[in-house]
């Protein structure tokens, strides 16, 4: 009677070859890189229209002399492979603002570009391809902030 309630133990090999035959088919996602640079390189366009409505206009109306200038430079991300983006440099009398994209392929974001300020550098992320957000915090405590008017008068605040 024992023997009966046993089940049938299998081989190594007949174990393995019947969870390979009942395994689901597992689709690749493909991932279309050209068209994710694509994307990057017209979002970080965007970005920067969207530094020169609020940070560079509101310089001039202030009375600032402003002074900006877009610098290609040459970026090497794998899967992608070297293209070109620009870097951006606003100087605003005596104060400099500076853009440096890092690259799309990033954990956790569709991109990075680094906006140095003249006493730290802080990190803006592309959570999706129409969303900048300012990296606020530490580890546990990241917060991620709208890359809005009021959220970089705080960080001009800050760091002027």
């Amino acid at each position: 009677m024992e023997d009966n309630k046993k089940k049938h133990i299998k081989t190594f090999r007949e174990f393995l070859a019947d969870r390979k035959k009942n395994e689901p088919k597992k689709v690749e996602k493909k991932i279309d890189w050209e068209a994710r640079k694509t994307k990057w390189l017209t979002s970080v366009d965007n970005l920067y229209a969207t530094v020169d409505n609020i940070i560079v206009n509101n310089f001039r109306s202030a009375g600032f002399h402003v002074t900006t200038k877009k610098e290609e430079v040459r970026i090497f991300e794998e899967y992608i492979g070297a293209y070109y983006i620009k870097n951006y440099f606003i100087t605003a009398d005596d104060i400099e603002v500076k853009f440096f994209p890092i690259g799309t392929i990033i954990i956790g974001a569709f991109g990075r570009v680094n906006m140095i300020l003249p006493s730290e550098t802080i990190k803006l992320v592309l959570q999706n391809w129409s969303d900048w957000r300012i990296v606020s915090g530490f580890g546990s405590a990241i917060e991620l902030i709208e890359f809005k008017e009021e959220s970089i008068v705080k960080l001009f605040q800050e760091n002027l």
